[in-house]
């Protein structure tokens, strides 16, 4: 599994081979195929804002953005989490994902907030976003309790500390 990582900030908080560890270790559980590929960038809060601003229309800044290779992508993987016992398999779920920003400010503040160091709040928007990238939606309740759960869960597997 290809996983880039771009460092647009001079202390990110987490290592490359970390960050990509968690990636890696998520890409697997979720049963993407060996090739399948994604990006990771670290920015400041004023990139992630610009970023948001350009491509989503919002005008602030957020921990982090995903932004899938393709919308159909997101729709069969989309499929597969609501089925898991579907035949849907790896196939479908390989080559380019997609990118995911991270503001390494906003998880910073986030991070104080609940009390887990730096790295573990960015292993934690890395899953965020990744999962994003796999098709899981946030937008309503359900949705998000499930994907916050599913989210600390891969985290805490890769090795991270997660409070609460």
């Amino acid at each position: 599994m290809q996983v880039s990582v771009a460092l647009y900030v001079r202390r990110p908080g987490i290592t490359v081979p970390r960050l990509r560890h968690v990636v890696r270790h998520v890409l697997r559980r979720q049963r993407c195929a060996p090739d399948t590929e994604v990006a990771l960038a670290l920015v400041s809060d004023a990139t992630v804002r610009r970023l948001n601003r350009q491509f989503l229309g919002i005008d602030r800044p957020t921990d982090v953005l995903s932004f899938p290779a393709t919308r159909a992508r997101a729709r069969v993987v989309r499929r597969r989490i609501q089925d898991p016992g579907s035949k849907i398999l790896d196939r479908e779920v390989r080559g380019y994902l997609g990118d995911v920003v991270i503001s390494v400010d906003r998880a910073r503040v986030q991070a104080r907030a609940v009390g887990h160091p730096l790295r573990t709040e960015i292993a934690l928007l890395a899953v965020h976003g990744l999962l994003h990238l796999l098709g899981y939606d946030d937008r309503r309740r359900t949705d998000a309790v499930h994907m916050s759960r599913r989210q600390r869960v891969l985290a805490a597997e890769a090795g991270f500390e997660v409070a609460g």
